[in-house]
């Protein structure tokens, strides 16, 4: 009777911690626009799924912590940026999760910016699969995350963050 409590209980731990996480977050911009982005998030494969919705500025992200890789597809300007996923500044899958439950940008001083380098990846393959099917027949560069140099300021101005997340992309 007690082997089958414990198997229980450890069924429905296993269970929980490989759940899958699914968040909608819906925003009003400044401008009276409508932003929605929706994170997935697969513990078992150790993958989250962002998707940002906001017409020609929409991007999607795939964050495979495995392999240790995220990548961004910018509609806009029709490129993917991948990024190495630095374990001490990047969100992990629970934080992920905490932040797209919570339904809130993080703050500036978190903002995290990358410099994106002009040499193109010749072998999108050797990120993955899941980076390979996001960033397939589109030009794709790697970018490398820039130190903070003073709390809240961004080293660059662009339209592409990453809100959820916390990244800008220097181009």
């Amino acid at each position: 009777m007690k082997f089958l409590i414990v198997a229980a209980l450890l069924g429905v731990s296993l269970t929980l911690s490989l759940a899958n996480d699914n968040i909608n977050i819906n925003n009003s911009g400044n401008d009276g626009g409508s932003v929605s982005q929706n994170v997935n998030i697969n513990n078992a494969n150790n993958i989250a799924t962002i998707n940002n919705l906001n017409g020609w500025n929409s991007w999607d992200s795939i964050c495979d912590y495995g392999r240790g890789f995220a990548a961004t597809r910018l509609f806009q300007k029709k490129i993917c940026v991948v990024t190495k996923i630095n374990k001490d500044s990047f969100p992990s899958l629970t934080q992920l999760s905490a932040i797209g439950k919570d339904k809130k940008r993080p703050s500036t001083t978190n903002l995290r910016t990358y410099t994106v380098n002009q040499k193109a990846i010749d072998n999108i393959g050797e990120y993955g699969q899941h980076i390979e099917s996001l960033c397939k027949g589109l030009p794709t560069y790697t970018g490398q995350e820039m130190p903070v140099m003073e709390e809240g300021f961004a080293l660059c101005h662009t339209s592409s963050i990453i809100t959820i997340l916390g990244i800008s992309f220097c181009f």
